[in-house]
Parts: structure tokens; C-alpha cells; sequence
């Protein structure tokens, strides 16, 4: 691995010029339509506004994608090889153990590494000394974690709990610190816009991880224990040599770090309220059917959430980008440039999943026939199509989701977001008994077009529509705001690389 992350890791946040395919496009904007035309012509104008995105906007939402790609791909291929190469038993410790780490990388994004992204623009000492105060933040949660997961493997080993269980858990224990390294330095680049960098880290761990877990399952060593051991020596090569060579960005400096706590958890505990209440809105319609109709149903139901799921990657990989753009549009323009920034991502986000939906309506009865077999699968394509819908809605209100926690609003999107929760236990609760399955995801769909709305609804009232910035009285302490040009793909000054003092200077 010969790349030089130590320099492509520093702040120089300014996209390239337009292609001159986008200028074209621009430019065929610009001219109005005549009366002639009608409207096959203001019908064009309507998709080239969509894809008036500069080409290094969507260089780096592919590079995102692959990098997401990458990662769940791993994840799935790795379950893949335990599953086939050991037994049930094996393979359900393994899917605890992954969901506690899953849990422990979760916090250590929400807590951490998504406040550092929306707060790095704030005036707290310079960029390197905010980077430093995050490191120590994510060594002070791997420590944490050590003590917990240490503890619980000791009181099990009390309680004579099965001594593969204990032996997972000291794994895991041994693993977490470098998984979340690993987790740190990919979100650190994406907080930088160093998507290549990030495809290359995952990749590099994926090699490495896959490589071994070949090799152990090839000499008959493979088991849920020797699985996290392959993981964690993954996570800790590269984890390593990623903070070796990315160490000009971090000040070592410890007068920051409680003042970096306190903003990162003041943001940092609404990001995890919101992820907690949709892991919770998700699951709680299994609960309730299989409260109301039985396992079976519920069975069938998850295998309908798993065609749907297969957007997730999508998802995901264009959420990675989401966040730092929404940070550096309000940070440039103020509220007036979020405002365009988050509508143009809504709206990417809305096509590539629209295309999606059109897939799955024409094809998820076959999908769903090719991957379970019996007939209780058979008949259920509108309970697809509908779950499909609701990532569609999800996908779409994402976006207000990342502008609200860049102006540091993440509260009011839990409000919103457990108002959809209690709406889908309602719908679910008087749905399933009438309508089964399609109740139950029409259910799901209503809470989640509705959770998606009122982030929006919110975001559109707190944030100006004219002005390049925001009330200060609207969005408290949002910190300094640079007045930056109309696209996207102006030139950035890198304010963050500059001196306080010349800082200051811009200010006043």
C-alpha cells in the first residue's frame, strides 16, 4: 500500500472545475423555454436541473458507493465463510458478537466521529487540535469498551457460563480497539472529503480479513474466536499504519479535549437518540406481528425486509458523503446555501431510488421466488414494493436529516423521529389483524413518509430561505459561517489550515 495518506488527509477542500459536460448543461438551463417548445422542452429542463450536479459531485458519491460496497460486501462474505466452514452453534456466536461490535461502532459515529464532522468548523483552537480532542475521545471509548466487554466476559466465566460464549467475549474484547480505530480513520476521511482514501482503508482491511479467514478455514482452525482474531489483525494493520502516516493531523494537546467532549456529547446524544428510535421503529413491527400473526408471518415478513433491504448499500454509501457536504454548505453560505445543498442531495437520493422501486415493482416477485422457496413466500410482491417505498421515503429524508445536525438541531429530528415510531406501533397494531402483512408495511411505510416529512417541514422552518445565513437566534451557536459563492463547486478557501489569528481577521 504506497499511498501518502498523510498528505491527501490534510484540509484542501476544493473541488475541481466544472466539466465541460456540466457547463453545457448549465448553460442549457440558462436559456429559457419559448412557446414553441411546450412542453417536451420544459420536461427536459426539469431532468437536466436534477443532474446539474458538477461531475466531481458525482466522482465523489461513486467513490462513496464503492467504498460501502466494499465494506458490506465484506461483512456478508465473511458471514458466508463462518457460516459454511463451521457449525450453527459457531455461527450464532459470531452474530452476537458482530452485533455488539456493530453497537460499539454505531456509538463511537454517533457520539464522536458525525459531531467532529459537523463541529470541526467551529473556532475551537485550530483543525489539528479538534482532530487530536476526537482521537483521544475514540481511545477514551475503546478503553470503556475493553472495561465493559472485560468485566462481562468475567462475570459469565462466574455464572459457568459455556466456555466458547467467555472465549467470544474476551475476543471481542481484544478486537474492539482496533475495530474502532479502523471505524475512526474511515469516517476521518470521509469528514475530509478523501473518499479514495477511505475506499483504499476498507479495501486494504477487506483483503487482508478475507485473505485470513480463507487461510484458517483452509487448515480446519476456523471457528467464531479465530474469526474476530482475523478481524481484529486486519483492523490493527491498517489501523495502525493509518495513524502512523496520518499523524500531521493531529496536535497533541490536552487543553481542548473537555470543552471537545462537551460539544461532541451536547450533539453526539440526540445523533444516538435518532439512531436507537429507528433501530427500535424497525424492529418493533416484527414484535408486534409476531404478537398478532404468529412467527410464521413474521418470517415472511423478514424475507420481504431483506429484498427491500437491498438498498441499504445505496443508502449508506451516499449517507457517508451526506453529513460533511451539509457541514461545508452551512459553514460556506449559511442557511441559504444548505438549503440548496440539502435539496439537491434529496433529490439525487430521490431518483436513484425511484429507479430502484421501478426495479423491484417488475421484478420482486421473481427476486422473491429465486431466494425462498415455499408457498408461504408466494403472492407477497405489493408487501415488497411498499417496504421498497419506504426506504424511498427514508432515502428521501435523509438529507434534512444531516442539515438539521449540521446547524446542531439533532433534537428536534428524535422528536420527529419517535412521533414516527408511536405512529408505526399504532398502524401496525390496527392494520395487521385487517390487511396481515401489507398492513404491517403499510404501517412502516406511513411512519417513515412521515418521519422523512416532518424533518423536512422542521428543516424548512428553522433555516432561512433567502440570505446567506442563518438567524443566530434560530440556530444557536452554530459557530462562524464563511459567505461562500452559489455552487457547490466554487472554490473553497481552507479557512481551517489558516492561523487563528488570520481567522479572526475574517470575522471582523
Amino acid at each position: 500500500m504506497n499511498w501518502d495518506l498523510k498528505d491527501s488527509l490534510r484540509i484542501t477542500e476544493r473541488p475541481p472545475a466544472k466539466s465541460p459536460a456540466m457547463l453545457l448543461v448549465q448553460n442549457c438551463i440558462a436559456v429559457p423555454a419559448n412557446a414553441t417548445q411546450g412542453k417536451t422542452r420544459g420536461t427536459c429542463l426539469g431532468i437536466l436541473r436534477m443532474l446539474r450536479t458538477p461531475w466531481a459531485a458525482w466522482q465523489t458519491h461513486a467513490l462513496a458507493l464503492a467504498d460501502q460496497a466494499v465494506v458490506s460486501g465484506t461483512s456478508f462474505l465473511t458471514m458466508v465463510v463462518v457460516g459454511r466452514s463451521t457449525s450453527a452453534s459457531e455461527l450464532g456466536l459470531y452474530s452476537i458478537a458482530s452485533s455488539l461490535l456493530v453497537t460499539s461502532v454505531t456509538i463511537q459515529d454517533s457520539l464522536i466521529s458525525l459531531p467532529y464532522t459537523i463541529q470541526r468548523h467551529r473556532p475551537l483552537g485550530k483543525s489539528a487540535e479538534r482532530s487530536d480532542s476526537s482521537l483521544k475521545l475514540s481511545f477514551l471509548l475503546s478503553a470503556l469498551c475493553i472495561v465493559v466487554l472485560a468485566l462481562t466476559a468475567l462475570g459469565l466465566s462466574s455464572w459457568n457460563a459455556e466456555a466458547k460464549l467467555v472465549a467470544m467475549i474476551w475476543a471481542l474484547a481484544a478486537v474492539a480497539p482496533f475495530a474502532l480505530l479502523r471505524a475512526f480513520g474511515r469516517r476521518f476521511a470521509f469528514a475530509h472529503f478523501q473518499m479514495n482514501q477511505a475506499l483504499i482503508l476498507d479495501t486494504a482491511v477487506a483483503a487482508i480479513q478475507l485473505g485470513g479467514l480463507g487461510v484458517l478455514a483452509w487448515i480446519g482452525l476456523l471457528s467464531a474466536t479465530t474469526a474476530f482474531a482475523a478481524i481484529g489483525a486486519a483492523s490493527a494493520g491498517i489501523g495502525v499504519v493509518w495513524l502512523y502516516r496520518a499523524r500531521a493531523n493531529f496536535a497533541v494537546r490536552g487543553d481542548h479535549l473537555p470543552e471537545a467532549m462537551q460539544q461532541s456529547w451536547n450533539l453526539g446524544k440526540w445523533l444516538l437518540a435518532n439512531q436507537l428510535i429507528l433501530v427500535a421503529q424497525t424492529n418493533v413491527t416484527y414484535w408486534l406481528l409476531a404478537w398478532a400473526a404468529g412467527t410464521s408471518a413474521t418470517g415472511v415478513y423478514a424475507a420481504c425486509m431483506s429484498i427491500a433491504s437491498l438498498a441499504n448499500p445505496l443508502i449508506m454509501g451516499l449517507s457517508n458523503i451526506l453529513a460533511p457536504r451539509a457541514a461545508l454548505a452551512f459553514k460556506e453560505g449559511g442557511g441559504a446555501r444548505l438549503r440548496r445543498e440539502a435539496t439537491r442531495e434529496s433529490r439525487l437520493l430521490g431518483l436513484v431510488m425511484a429507479l430502484f422501486c421501478i426495479v423491484v415493482l417488475f421484478a420482486g416477485e421473481h427476486v422473491m421466488r429465486l431466494l425462498y422457496h415455499g408457498k408461504e413466500y408466494e403472492g407477497n410482491g405489493h408487501t415488497v414494493t411498499v417496504l421498497v417505498l419506504a426506504m424511498l421515503a427514508g432515502g428521501v429524508g435523509m438529507p434534512a436529516f444531516n442539515a438539521l445536525a449540521s446547524v446542531e438541531r439533532a433534537r428536534e429530528s428524535f422528536w420527529i423521529g419517535a412521533f414516527g415510531g408511536i405512529l408505526t406501533v399504532a398502524l401496525v397494531w390496527c392494520l395487521v389483524p385487517r390487511w396481515g402483512l401489507l398492513g404491517a408495511a403499510c404501517g412502516f411505510l406511513a411512519g417513515t413518509a412521515i418521519r422523512a416529512a416532518g424533518r423536512w417541514v422542521a428543516f424548512l422552518a428553522l433555516v432561512p430561505r433567502h440570505g446567506p445565513e442563518a438567524d443566530p437566534r434560530t440556530l444557536p451557536d452554530a459557530g462562524p459561517r464563511t459567505i461562500g459563492s452559489d455552487s457547490i463547486s466554487a472554490p473553497l478557501v481552507p479557512v481551517l489550515s489558516r492561523p487563528m489569528d488570520a481567522r479572526v481577521q475574517d470575522r471582523t
